[in-house]
């Protein structure tokens, strides 16, 4: 008497969920867009100072951030739709709230957002500046590198010096010159002082010695 035939399992159709989606079609745009955000987020973390290159570098890290989130909210959308069990679709909410937080938090911290919004970015990292107040700024036109940790503060990474006790932050610089950012100048405005070619205009007060030049109020 001939054994009942066993149904062939292929493993293709063990890697999908109960509405017959493949999960390398979900997870694989995940995976893309968390490796971009990480990318965008080194990029504003470490600062680097590429000269030229930083006109390329600095969209393209936007480009990567934008398109990283919006990889992995479409991912975790898909997610959740097709979620065979009302506890899948609980866990996909939590782990789509766990990464909505880290997103936030992370670009909130170090993202390239001090031009757009500069007295928030400064009040909220304010501390950070005074600590990088004892980086030696050096006696080169743009300065020395500040401690790895606090590169974000500026965007090239790096303070420099105007007069005595004076520090400059840039958080732009343009080309071939020009800039604009925060200053520390405790003794005076800085209203006069070289932002790299663009003098300082109507410097903005921020109390404590800080003031910001060149940037949007």
């Amino acid at each position: 008497m001939p054994l009942p035939q066993q149904p062939c399992v292929q493993l293709h159709d063990v890697a999908k969920n109960a509405n017959g989606i493949p999960l390398a079609s979900v997870l694989i745009p995940i995976g893309i867009g968390a490796l971009l955000w990480i990318t965008s987020m080194l990029g504003s973390f470490f600062r680097l100072d590429l000269s030229l290159l930083n006109l390329i570098a600095v969209p393209l890290m936007w480009v990567f951030w934008l398109l990283g989130v919006n990889l992995m909210i479409a991912g975790a959308v898909v997610l959740f739709r097709r979620s065979p069990s009302r506890r899948g679709s609980v866990g996909s909410v939590v782990g789509a709230l766990a990464m909505a937080v880290v997103v936030v938090v992370v670009f909130a911290t170090v993202g390239m957002w001090s031009t757009m919004a500069p007295r928030t970015w400064f009040a909220t990292h304010r501390a950070l500046y005074q600590q990088a107040l004892a980086t030696d700024p050096g006696t080169e036109y743009y300065g020395t590198a500040l401690p790895v940790h606090l590169r974000f503060l500026t965007s090239n990474g790096h303070v420099s010096a105007h007069r005595s006790n004076a520090r400059f932050f840039p958080q732009w610089i343009g080309f071939p010159d020009d800039a604009g950012g925060y200053w520390y100048s405790p003794d005076r405005s800085p209203e006069g002082f070289d932002m790299y070619g663009m003098l300082c205009d109507a410097p903005a007060d921020l109390g404590g010695g800080w003031w910001m030049c060149g940037m949007r109020d």
